[in-house]
């Protein structure tokens, strides 16, 4: 069994309120849901498996999650607690949203089941709105922020993802100023990448001495700050700086550290991005069903023995290449799949500028801060 719990991924809906520049999810113009029979057997399969370990971490994701009545996830959750409580094992709710839907309903949904929430929102509106943009190509920080402040007030707490594109890399202080007078502490920065039907990326035109000053001024932002700006990047990074690590562990390329679902009970496991390819050489990444499989019938199934091999190849080719491996431990499959066309590879844009060019800033923080 794995030594470090297993994330769950769920599709409860394709459909997306808006329509981002960088999206890579297909079919986000589709209401299909998914079925409560479909998400019932999910949770028997995922609680009783023995490739996850607990405690489980349920994330509904891959589509706006909100855009789902909440009756359907009072019946999910209600088949969750109940399950967990005749297994013993333990388990966290996550809620991935850009906030735009956000209402006193929602919110007494997520104090009753204490349900984590990741917000999307790109900075101030000026760059918010160049990329996170509704149907009609409107912007959409108003309401995003509307939400934000909704659940401010009502004591709900949240972390946010802020999507970085070459645009972005020119206003770090306008970007810092406005997470710390909206009192938002807990970020993440991802940059645009190439995945999905999202086939480009800003970051091919970005040289690394740009990133690594925007990297840098973020760092000095966050250490003055005084625990007001927290940003994953920084502290996500921290420890093999200060211990020893022999294996290094990349969740994302290992199997069965995490398990996707899509709405009709596909799924897959290895990075959650994968669900938006397509591919007919490795069945759009398609390993079962879970309605007519069952999950443990993966460990069997042809596409992830063919993908396993290639994933491992690369991984182990970035072990023998790259110094950056105790911080990375591989790169993730979807980087390498979507910007190389191959499993079996090595440095990607994604690693390149949000794995090492970050290390590289943290190692000269250090340096001049901590020499002895």
């Amino acid at each position: 069994m794995a030594s470090v719990q297993t994330l769950i991924v769920m599709q409860p809906t394709p459909f997306c309120n808006i329509d981002c520049g960088y999206c890579y999810l297909p079919n986000r113009s589709s209401n299909h849901k998914m079925d409560l029979d479909v998400a019932g057997k999910i949770i028997m399969e995922v609680f009783s498996s023995k490739l996850v370990s607990p405690p489980i971490e349920l994330l509904w994701h891959l589509g706006e999650p909100l855009a789902i009545p909440i009756s359907f996830y009072e019946q999910v959750f209600s088949i969750i607690s109940q399950i967990s409580e005749d297994t013993g094992i333990a388990y966290s709710l996550n809620f991935q949203t850009n906030a735009m839907l956000i209402n006193d309903n929602w919110i007494n949904l997520i104090k009753k089941h204490k349900i984590n929430l990741g917000i999307s929102i790109d900075g101030p509106e000026f760059i918010h709105d160049r990329k996170r943009v509704d149907r009609k190509s409107k912007g959409t920080h108003a309401q995003v922020m509307k939400g934000t402040k909704m659940l401010q007030e009502s004591g709900v707490p949240f972390s946010v993802i802020m999507v970085v594109t070459k645009y972005s890399l020119d206003y770090p202080d306008e970007i810092c100023d406005f997470f710390i007078e909206n009192k938002i502490e807990d970020i993440g920065f991802n940059i645009d990448e190439m995945e999905g039907i999202n086939n480009s990326t800003s970051f091919s035109e970005v040289v690394e001495s740009k990133y690594n000053k925007f990297i840098t001024r973020l760092l000095e932002r966050s250490v003055a700050s005084s625990g007001k700006l927290r940003i994953r990047e920084f502290w996500q990074n921290l420890r093999p700086f200060t211990t020893e690590i022999s294996e290094a562990v990349n969740t994302t390329n290992v199997p069965f550290r995490i398990f996707n679902f899509d709405c009709y009970g596909n799924y897959s496991t290895y990075c959650p991005e994968l669900i938006a390819a397509k591919s007919i050489e490795y069945n759009n990444f398609n390993m079962g069903n879970i309605l007519t499989d069952g999950l443990d019938a993966i460990q069997t199934n042809s596409v992830f023995l063919k993908i396993k091999d290639e994933v491992e190849k690369g991984v182990e080719n970035c072990k023998k290449s790259c110094e950056y491996w105790s911080f990375c431990g591989g790169g993730a499959p979807s980087n390498k799949f979507f910007e190389n066309g191959s499993f079996n590879t090595t440095e990607t844009l994604a690693c390149k500028f949000h794995k090492k060019g970050v290390i590289d800033v943290l190692a000269h923080h250090f340096e001049q801060h901590f020499s002895a």
